[in-house]
């Protein structure tokens, strides 16, 4: 879901973000607000082709990197779809050449740069909070900052949006009040996101897809502001190539699939669209690790800055992060 960011709750109150964190329903993230980011620095979609007997073992090494916040594995036309952020072109350039090219039993991979996000995640309401537990802190007028090492310092501690600021402070260089005057600019300029991520089986809208279309540029702008008002669309964006339109969708039934289409067709005429997919598993959600019933079982912080160039052989992941025991796949 996205809930928005839950604020911090009054002394005696149930505080119903916490208690669903506790048994992996829910999980407030921290991430470089994506539309911002599309502007300055370099989103992509990837396609990854595997072979079948690869892809768990894909699957486990990806999901460890911290550029590439999302994986999603999908019924057809591509075994994984993942979204990445990174700081530039040529970083995202080293990472398809340096670590999914790397992956054994690779078939190939098509990767999308997006030149525009029009909505994403942080905007999707499921209105389960109420009022008093809700932020919204649209950007300050002004100059617009930039992503300062201090900031990348605060953001690389947030594996949980909701740690006190003495808590980061312990894992920073910075004081309390540092990191809360920190977080505040990186918030208050949109560099920053809070959301409240939500297994999804249990928001009421248990099918996930991605629509693939292709809009005249004259066109893309007003189509795509368009789908954003509709409450299937979690993320919507421009990108690269003959496709130049990516939606992903949250449905109530896989019937929808079929009912989006023709509602699609009979209200944006602009709008082709070219494929279509549905997510049998996602197992990575802007930085949130996700079982088989889509229970967060832990967090793997977005980090467009971290280094995956020296990697350990023996585990296949990034220098710096989290150990994880990474099998061989089958042969």
């Amino acid at each position: 879901m996205t809930a928005g960011a839950a604020s911090p709750s009054s002394a005696g109150e149930q505080d119903p973000a916490r208690s669903a964190t506790q048994v992996g329903s829910a999980r407030v993230i921290a991430y470089p607000e994506v539309r911002r980011w599309a502007q300055d620095h370099c989103n992509a979609f990837i396609e990854v082709d595997l072979q079948p007997t690869a892809r768990a073992y894909a699957v486990e090494v990806l999901s460890r990197v911290p550029q590439i916040a999302s994986i999603s594995i999908v019924s057809s036309g591509r075994d994984l779809f993942l979204t990445v952020l990174t700081p530039d072109l040529a970083t995202l350039s080293r990472l398809v050449l340096e670590k999914l090219q790397q992956l054994p039993g690779l078939r190939g991979t098509r990767t999308h740069a997006v030149t525009t996000v029009y909505g994403e995640g942080n905007q999707w309401r499921l209105d389960a909070l109420s009022p008093q537990h809700r932020v919204s802190s649209p950007p300050k007028a002004g100059n617009r900052p930039v992503w300062k090492d201090d900031y990348r310092e605060v953001l690389r501690a947030l594996g949980d949006g909701r740690s006190p600021a003495a808590d980061i402070a312990a894992r920073t260089a910075g004081s309390g009040s540092t990191v809360r005057r920190r977080l505040n600019e990186m918030i208050g300029g949109g560099l920053l996101s809070l959301r409240c991520e939500v297994a999804q089986p249990i928001t009421g809208w248990p099918v996930a897809a991605t629509f693939w279309a292709r809009v005249p540029p004259n066109e893309l702008h007003r189509t795509a502001t368009a789908l954003t008002e509709l409450p299937e669309v979690r993320l919507c964006a421009a990108t690269t190539g003959a496709d130049n339109l990516v939606m992903t969708l949250w449905l109530r039934s896989l019937g929808d699939v079929q009912r989006l289409e023709a509602e699609l067709a009979a209200k944006l005429p602009a709008l082709s669209l070219t494929d279509r997919a549905v997510t049998l598993h996602a197992a990575k959600r802007m930085g949130c690790l996700l079982d088989d019933t889509g229970r967060i079982t832990d967090v793997v912080p977005i980090d467009p800055w971290a280094s995956f160039s020296n990697t350990d052989d023996r585990r296949g992941q990034p220098a710096g992060a989290r150990a994880v025991v990474v099998r061989s796949p089958p042969s």
